[in-house]
């Protein structure tokens, strides 16, 4: 890189940082023992009764060597996706007026898959201390289609692994399966990253422009 092409790196950190201010984790899941079955997965975020602050849960980065079977499902506010198949999916923000907020698809098993999740919003960045309970982000697997059976888990209702997020703002990881790990991400991994690309961004239009 150029001298001014660094120079821009610590603007770009700052911009950056603006709009990634949540916390990132990334969950990583061994499925070899449902190799080759089909099945389904749900990601779903869920505010507490007297939840009164903003809260989302952005997916993203999922991959395996499964692959999406299909059918995707939303309810309450959801938007993009398949996820299973590349595209990032937005779940919230949260409170709305749906109890429930999800983003459910079938799936192929393969020997594992592992995916980023990224929580944000006043909820978790600055609390009002006013809740009387919390926010909580679930990954649930199931060993069918419909999601009426679970699998990985000894969960009744299917969930693998999940993110607590309490009134006051503190973030607990439950790894509910043994075949499940969440580790907190660095936020400034990806706020380099994310820099970095926005400089290589710029380079390629300055150099399609000189070249004309």
């Amino acid at each position: 890189m150029t001298k001014k092409t660094l120079f821009l790196i610590p603007l770009l950190l700052a911009a950056v940082g603006g709009a990634q201010a949540g916390d990132v984790f990334l969950f990583t899941v061994n499925t070899s023992s449902i190799n080759g079955d089909a099945g389904s997965l749900d990601f779903s975020l869920s505010p507490g009764a007297g939840s009164d602050q903003s809260l989302t849960a952005t997916v993203f980065n999922f991959a395996s060597d499964g692959t999406y079977a299909g059918t995707q499902a939303t309810d309450g506010v959801v938007s993009g996706g398949p996820v299973t198949s590349g595209t990032p999916v937005l779940i919230g923000p949260v409170p709305n007026a749906f109890g429930l907020n999800d983003d459910f698809e079938t799936f192929n098993y393969g020997n594992a898959l592992s995916f980023y999740v990224d929580i944000d919003g006043l909820a978790l960045t600055a609390p009002d201390g006013n809740a009387t309970s919390g926010y909580e982000f679930d990954f649930e697997t199931f060993a069918d289609a419909a999601g009426t059976v679970p699998v990985l888990t000894t969960d009744p209702n299917g969930i693998s692994g999940s993110i607590d997020i309490s009134p006051e703002g503190v973030v607990t990881v439950n790894d509910v399966s043994p075949n499940v790990t969440i580790s907190p991400e660095p936020a400034s991994v990806w706020l380099f990253a994310g820099a970095v690309g926005a400089v290589l961004l710029i380079r390629r239009r300055i150099n399609a422009l000189s070249s004309r």
